[in-house]
């Protein structure tokens, strides 16, 4: 391949690469509906009352995570932790999909950048500006990462149905919290994005590439847009959380 002036840059359209998730993890019964969250404790409640189960788990160096299942309204569906990053959040989803999940929802939190978007307020990404690793493995470069539009519709219909308002709109997807300064802040609102985390970009690029069908409910959490970073004690409000953790799940069983 041609060397570039940038790594980065040198993207690799071969679709077979020397590791592949599938000779590893074989394809088990009934996985085809997954929950992605990062709310750790809505999924302890969850096992400790007893409507989930650990059923097999991933694993990396460092730890395994969970996969946890629980029938919902007659049918069976999947809950799994998601691992906060973009790099781990690929290669767990590589792992899941490997295992034969191919549609999933995400649920999570992200940083706003703008003031009049309250802590809980659901937003839907439907694009994320790419700036992380990840996503340059598994799409040629490109600014941005689509959302994909069919599942977009169906998490629009989820919540209309329940009467919840939402923003559709751009994230800023980073590998670096500690690195969103004044300067990339400015120039990431200039383009649109409303809020900021560190997988959405991840998620769409491999879901498109694996082709699955993926995607994301994000809720304000901490405010980005003034001077002075303000937490908003985003990671309290469990009535939210455990919520759009429901939300996710009625959204995941319409997608077909």
């Amino acid at each position: 391949m041609k060397k570039e002036k940038y790594p980065i840059l040198e993207f690799d359209d071969t679709l077979v690469a020397k590791i592949e998730p599938s000779r590893s993890h074989k394809k088990i019964e009934g996985y085809e509906y997954c929950v992605i969250t990062f709310f750790r404790e809505v999924l302890e409640k969850m096992e400790k009352q007893g409507s989930i189960k650990v059923v097999q788990a991933l694993n990396c160096e460092t730890m395994d995570v969970p996969i946890y299942e629980m029938e919902y309204g007659g049918k069976k569906i999947h809950l799994f932790l998601g691992y906060v990053g973009a790099a781990g959040s690929a290669a767990f989803l590589e792992e899941l999909i490997a295992y034969g999940f191919n549609k999933f929802i995400v649920c999570g939190g992200a940083g706003v950048l703008r003031k009049d978007i309250a802590v809980g307020h659901l937003i839907i990404p439907v694009s994320a500006v790419r700036d992380e690793g990840v996503s340059y493995h598994y799409l040629a470069p490109a600014r941005e990462v689509e959302c994909n539009p069919q599942v977009v519709e169906k998490i629009e219909a989820g919540l209309n149905e329940f009467g919840i308002d939402y923003i559709k709109a751009k994230t800023w997807t980073t590998d670096s919290f500690y690195r969103e300064t004044e300067k990339k802040i400015e120039l990431r609102k200039s383009e649109g994005c409303v809020t900021v985390e560190m997988e959405a970009a991840a998620f769409f690029a491999v879901a498109r590439f694996r082709n699955v069908k993926l995607g994301q409910i994000l809720y304000g959490g901490d405010d980005l847009s003034s001077v002075t970073w303000d937490n908003r004690k985003w990671h309290d409000r469990t009535e939210i959380r455990e919520n759009l953790v429901d939300i996710a799940i009625r959204v995941c069983f319409s997608l077909r």
